[in-house]
């Protein structure tokens, strides 16, 4: 009998390891993959946020690159004086911009933003040297940043000037102060340990954020670097794991390189973006702790209760089971949160939180700032169709007047209510809530601060502690994904403002030029492509100058809206619409030819021209209306319309001319000449 009871108890214990080891590798299995999965999903999240400041910081050099072209295509029509005050005008009107200026061949400032700056000679500077040396007009040559007087770093933007037969000329070129894309790099940081940087092509680094003593001006190309490893792998984009040059720190860093081909930049610029691997995983380490202990707990439980074996392994598999499916609940919104709102996350996590703890009903309400005043953001799913017909999502009211599960606002600890009923300070309940029997609630704390309050109630059983450790471990994940979500709309939010600005007119709220001549390229090749009728009406408000002039320019503002109103009411929903600058307004009309697009600029002038603009003023509008021709390029193009627009002011204004395309290029080309329009009906 001993013999056999012997056997019996080693039985039981190989059993008990075989069973604790394949538990343990199940819980490192989950361990790994989730830090592998923690690892690439952070991968992912630096390298969007390198593609954002690129995009941001593209935006900017193309900007200043047009400047600078513009400067140069200006400059034989300028004086001195009218070439400093341009230059002034544009440098405040640029931000980021520290000087604006341009040389003569020999380096001299002839002119710039800075009266102090001309007269002095760049032959010695880089930004001058080599723009020299490797003279092209098409290239933006980008300086290596160098030290101001002021202990600031800017580089400089710099294009040639060419003489009529090609030579070097001088430059004209923009400061750029780096503390300009603070705001860029500051946009990008989701986390306190994250580092945002911009480097020269040449490895010298002139912006960080946060901002890390002597950081700026250091030079990152040396043997074994990140910056080193990026540029010789000639990819455009690197994810790197290792210690940095910069701090000597142990990262995880997005490298990108920015070095758009249609700037032809001559050193590009590299962004680099990086976390604390070690911060990245403290929420896995600190699972891997809280699993670790827990199978620890298991093991020695089982060990100490050999007698009460069976009963200690149902309770352990209960618990493991328990665990597991809160990482798994976890894995699970992480997931779900991506394609799904805010509010429908709150809704699947409640039901999933219920059906962990058994409770029927569930609720999860946010905390003002004031600590003073709940709002109700969610119910699962199972209250709405069981328990509660009340209304009031997003309802506000203080918490005074909310009943004994608001105690835990006070007590900032978990409230169990098993006997809901025996109660005496509860505050009753909404109408159409079913009773309540027992309720777990649990506050969301975050720096020191109360963000919400989730609750479950009506188990089967009393509520544990146990119970109360779940609920809040759930609660603190479901609002960590929550404020997650919200950074990353308000950024989304704030890139798409930023992309609306780039596009739209502000005054007016139709499209600007740069997004125009972006639109007619595509619609140009649209119609080779399918061999279909394209028009352009470019139009022109006669005598405006005397509007501004006579009544102000905020009348003269007026008057640019309400013609962009009445032109947006008449045109197709397809019709590309924009103002071309100043009083100066385009329509693009895809399938439509020269005789539509006639007629179309022959209802807008009758609509101007008897609209009342207030105070009996009253408004006439010029029009050139031409066809585009298959294989002709888009500035012959828009020339046409606008040799047509002033052949419609030379004959007196307040008309329609229309300018038929050149000789054939395809069937429907015809001799170019000026066509008097005649008298259009008009009908309503």
């Amino acid at each position: 009998m001993e013999r056999s009871s012997q056997y019996r108890i080693r039985q039981h214990w190989l059993a008990l390891f075989v069973a604790l080891a394949l538990l343990g590798c199940i819980v490192a299995y989950n361990l790994i993959t989730m830090r592998q999965r923690i690892i690439h999903q952070e991968q992912q999240r630096l390298a969007i946020q390198a593609r954002v400041i690129d995009k941001n910081i593209e935006r900017q050099l193309e900007a200043t690159s047009l400047a600078l072209e513009g400067i140069i295509k200006d400059l034989p029509t300028l004086n001195t004086v009218q070439a400093n005050k341009r230059l002034s005008v544009l440098a405040d009107a640029m931000p980021g911009i520290h000087t604006l200026f341009f040389t003569d061949a020999t380096g001299t400032i002839l002119a710039a933003n800075q009266p102090a700056l001309i007269g002095k000679n760049m032959a010695a500077s880089q930004f001058f040297v080599e723009p020299r040396q490797h003279h092209n007009p098409d290239t933006l040559y980008i300086s290596p940043p160098f030290k101001l007087a002021t202990n600031g770093y800017v580089f400089n933007l710099t294009k040639t000037i060419p003489r009529p037969d090609g030579r070097f000329n001088g430059i004209v070129t923009a400061g750029v102060d780096p503390d300009y894309f603070e705001t860029i790099l500051e946009s990008t940081r989701y986390a306190p340990d994250m580092c945002n940087s911009i480097n020269h092509g040449d490895g010298l680094r002139f912006m960080t954020v946060p901002y890390l003593e002597g950081q700026i001006g250091k030079n990152l190309a040396v043997p074994g670097s990140l910056f080193t490893r990026h540029r010789k792998s000639g990819k455009q984009e690197n994810i790197y794991t290792g210690t940095t040059y910069a701090t000597g720190e142990y990262r995880m860093a997005a490298l990108l390189t920015l070095q758009p081909k249609e700037l032809q930049m001559d050193k590009p610029l590299v962004i680099l973006v990086s976390r604390n691997p070690d911060a990245i995983l403290k929420s896995w380490k600190n699972e891997t702790i809280f699993q670790g202990l827990l199978f620890l707990v298991a093991c020695i439980g089982s060990a100490a209760g050999l007698v009460l074996l069976h009963r200690r392994q149902a309770q352990f598999e209960k618990q493991a089971q328990r665990a597991e499916a809160m990482v798994q609940v976890r894995y699970e919104l992480l997931e779900y949160a991506t394609m799904h709102t805010v509010d429908e996350l709150l809704q699947y996590a409640l039901d999933e939180i219920c059906q962990i703890s058994n409770s029927p009903i569930g609720f999860y309400h946010f905390v003002d700032p004031d600590q003073q005043t709940l709002t109700l953001q969610a119910w699962s799913t199972r209250t709405l169709q069981e328990f509660c017909r009340a209304e009031g999502h997003g309802l506000h009211y203080g918490v005074e007047q909310a009943g004994v599960w608001a105690e835990c606002i006070q007590t900032r600890a978990p409230a169990i209510h098993n006997d809901y009923a025996g109660m005496a300070n509860k505050k009753g309940l909404p109408a159409g809530h079913a009773p309540v029997v027992r309720e777990l609630v649990v506050p969301v704390i975050r720096d020191e601060r109360i963000v919400a309050v989730l609750g479950v109630g009506n188990k089967s059983s009393d509520y544990t502690l146990k119970d109360s450790e779940e609920v809040l471990y759930l609660a603190d994940v479901t609002w960590e994904i929550i404020d997650s979500r919200r950074a990353q709309e308000e950024l989304k939010q704030a890139n798409e403002l930023l992309a609306n600005h780039a596009r739209i007119d502000y005054l007016t709220g139709i499209y600007n030029r740069r997004m125009f001549d972006g639109l007619m390229t595509a619609e140009i090749a649209r119609s080779c492509r399918y061999n279909s009728t394209l028009s352009l009406i470019m139009m022109d408000i006669d005598y405006f100058k005397q509007v501004n002039d006579t009544l102000g320019h905020t009348a003269g503002d007026h008057v640019l809206q309400k013609i962009a109103e009445l032109i947006s009411g008449r045109i197709r929903n397809y019709d590309i619409f924009s103002r071309w600058g100043g009083e100066e307004f385009v329509i693009m009309a895809p399938k439509n030819d020269l005789a539509r697009a006639a007629e179309l600029a022959e209802i807008l002038r009758e609509a101007i021209e008897q609209f009342d603009f207030g105070n009996g003023l009253r408004i006439t509008v010029s029009f050139g209306v031409t066809q585009y021709c298959s294989g002709e390029q888009a500035d012959d193009f828009v020339g046409r319309a606008d040799a047509a627009l002033y052949q419609a002011k030379r004959n007196g204004r307040n008309r329609v001319e229309i300018a038929k395309p050149p000789v054939a290029l395809s069937e429907n080309c015809v001799t170019e000449e000026f066509v008097q329009l005649p008298h259009i009906e008009v009908t309503s």
